[in-house]
């Protein structure tokens, strides 16, 4: 199938996805929409034993798309290229087997395919990107001087809208997962490691080596035990969570509309540099 958003290769047991939304790089309701096909692909090949995604030009996802997200704020409808944003959404909708949100259905989706999955951070990360990107069983990330890995939703007014907070709440803790989001720094990939929100670190030299390194261990076990081991672990760590991410939906429901996102976005596309960036928060 030919995708806008995703270049898809395949070398024995193993899919790769590089994704592709320049010049931002951030991930909108149209990759959204060709992640959930090509998922369905990889679902129904039983001898696919390796899913690797990964960014380009040093940037994984940068984070979703604002501009978007300011349309679900201010409540509107616009037209993009002849279609209707409700016409667009219908359309992405039929792709996507799941009366569940997007992004949501995409995690578990994710979570649950029997190949190993492994999220080939290769720089920046952040927002939604960064949500999704703690769906895959490995988080490879790239040691970049200009590399970030972070969740900095409350800096716009708003909670994690893709399972951002149950994913740290399991690898991090209560207190840390709370000094993580509340805070929303960007972290260095040292630190990202240091605290388990990602698996390997490796220098920009030897990125791509290491990653096809990690994946041709992968694919080179047992298909049975991949399985059987990730069956397991997703038993013993994912009760529970379709309850936490409808009430993640409920609570950014309370926030998406509200003038602080609002105000808060506005500024931020209008003039996207963090020095300038200084929000004033009213609590409506």
């Amino acid at each position: 199938m030919d995708y806008r958003h995703l270049n898809v290769t395949r070398d024995g047991h193993v899919i790769t996805c590089r994704m592709s939304n320049p010049p931002l790089q951030v991930l909108n309701s149209r990759m959204l929409a060709e992640l959930h096909t090509l998922l369905t692909e990889v679902e129904n090949d039983p001898t696919v034993r390796v899913f690797l995604v990964t960014g380009e030009n040093g940037v994984f996802l940068r984070w979703m798309d604002l501009n978007e997200m300011q349309d679900h704020a201010e409540g509107r409808r616009e037209e993009t290229g002849g279609q209707s944003r409700a016409e667009e959404l219908l359309e992405i909708a039929r792709a996507i087997p799941s009366s569940m949100s997007s992004i949501h259905e995409l995690a578990l989706r994710i979570q649950n395919l029997p190949a190993v999955t492994v999220a080939a951070i290769n720089g920046v990360v952040g927002g939604g990107g960064c949500e999704f990107s703690l769906s895959f069983d490995f988080r490879l990330m790239m040691d970049h001087p200009e590399g970030s890995f972070a969740l900095p939703q409350t800096s716009f007014g708003l909670v994690p809208g893709g399972g951002g907070a149950w994913h740290c709440v399991r690898l991090l803790g209560r207190a840390k997962a709370l000094d993580v989001l509340l805070h929303g720094e960007f972290l260095a990939p040292a630190k990202a490691l240091e605290l388990g929100l990602i698996s390997r670190l490796y220098s920009p030299e030897t990125f791509d080596e290491e990653v096809a390194a990690f994946v041709a261990n992968m694919a080179a076990r047992a298909p049975l035990a991949l399985r059987g081991v990730k069956t397991l672990v997703n038993f013993g760590t994912n009760q529970g969570q379709r309850d936490f991410l409808a009430l993640e939906s409920v609570e950014l429901g309370k926030v998406i509309q509200s003038e602080d996102v609002k105000n808060a976005l506005g500024m931020w596309l209008a003039n996207p540099d963090p020095a300038a960036y200084k929000p004033v928060f009213e609590g409506r």
